[in-house]
């Protein structure tokens, strides 16, 4: 009968998770009974622990295992924008007809403000898509809060397009082998 190489237990041959701490099981990973003892087991577990700590905290260093946990404070400042938004719109400051416009400034700024944390934080990948939204939404808001309503979607058809010919000579640039 096999045991999980990470705990120690005994679990089935055809097991593909240990039925005592839940670690996935490699065929080829697990110490038989007949070859091992159960003190070897333990111990072969032991290291097989350590090593998948010191490849977490590699990956940690790295910058792999920390991730953008700005999601939540954009989302925040968001809400709390929106709420300012309407609260100016009761006490009589933007006619109702315009509060787009401001909550879509607003927006743009907070995703810019957030691209810029993440470029200094070298994310860049991911800053180059919320600038862009960022960007958009605060010409789309200006665009609104300056009374040219009327024609604001023409300015995301530029947009598109020169998102597609910047991508387009983008791929032509880095062709794939």
């Amino acid at each position: 009968m096999p045991y999980c190489p990470k705990c120690g237990a005994e679990i089935s041959s055809d097991a593909a998770f240990c039925p005592k701490c839940g670690n996935q099981i490699l065929v080829s990973a697990i110490p038989s009974a007949s070859t091992t003892s159960p003190a070897e087991r333990r111990q072969y577990g032991e290291k097989r622990e350590k090593q998948e700590k010191r490849e977490k905290g590699e990956k940690t260093e790295k910058g792999g295992g920390s991730g953008d946990r700005s999601g939540p404070i954009v989302g925040g400042l968001i809400l709390i924008w929106l709420g300012i938004v309407f609260y100016v719109i009761q006490v009589g400051y933007v006619t109702g007809s315009y509060w787009w416009s401001y909550f879509l400034i607003g927006i743009g700024v907070i995703l810019l403000v957030q691209a810029v944390i993440r470029y200094a934080t070298h994310n860049r990948r991911s800053a180059t898509g919320t600038m862009i939204a960022g960007f958009i939404l605060l010409i789309i808001g200006l665009a609104g809060a300056s009374g040219i309503s009327n024609w604001w979607f023409l300015i995301l058809i530029a947009i598109g397009i020169w998102v597609i010919a910047s991508g387009v000579t983008a791929a032509r640039r880095n062709p794939k082998p």
